[in-house]
């Protein structure tokens, strides 16, 4: 009986759709347009840097809709002769109306966890500036800046120092699937 009461208790408790909106806390329009040309599989070649040690010949990202189209849920992974052989990342963005902002959060394989926002430039490209805390309790900081261009997505990775500096590591150009 305990538990109908307090299942009844979080349906009462649960957020009712708009109230976001009534409180001021609505995503500025880019975030739905974001989320909404990402949706689908997204390929990018790896050929300039598949070796012994990286011998994937391309890597997928799959975005998938959240709960009532408000976040996104991805994952990025290795294809070998074509197929889906090993996932690497598990993601989520959503729209945090506490801090009025699009957050990117990550989920290695290895246990590492990435989190920062995700934000939309001047000039339309977008910019993710997360820390990454590593098992052993250690932490970095990872840039990530891209544009999209229909199906066509160009990302550019970084290291950023404390000092702010973004170091260019690896870029990709990601091509939208047909579905």
């Amino acid at each position: 009986m305990l538990m109908s009461v307090s299942f009844a208790l979080l349906l009462v408790a649960a957020p009712v759709g708009g109230a976001a909106v009534e409180n001021g806390q609505a995503p500025p329009d880019w975030v739905a347009q974001s989320m909404a040309a990402r949706v689908g599989v997204w390929i990018a070649d790896n050929s300039l840097h598949r070796s012994e040690a990286e011998p994937w010949e391309a890597y997928g990202i799959e975005w998938t809709w959240g709960l009532g189209q408000r976040s996104l849920i991805g994952r990025l992974y290795g294809i070998r002769d074509g197929k889906d052989v090993a996932t690497f990342w598990q993601f989520r963005e959503y729209w945090h109306p506490g801090e009025k902002q699009l957050v990117a959060l990550q989920f290695g394989a290895d246990g590492t966890v990435g989190i920062g926002p995700h934000i939309r430039k001047a000039d339309g490209s977008d910019e993710i500036l997360q820390v990454f805390y590593a098992p052993d309790g250690s932490a970095s900081r990872i840039g990530h800046r891209s544009t999209l261009r229909g199906d066509e997505q160009v990302s550019q990775s970084f290291d950023v120092s404390e000092d702010g500096t973004w170091a260019p590591r690896r870029s990709y150009v990601w091509r939208k699937q047909a579905q």
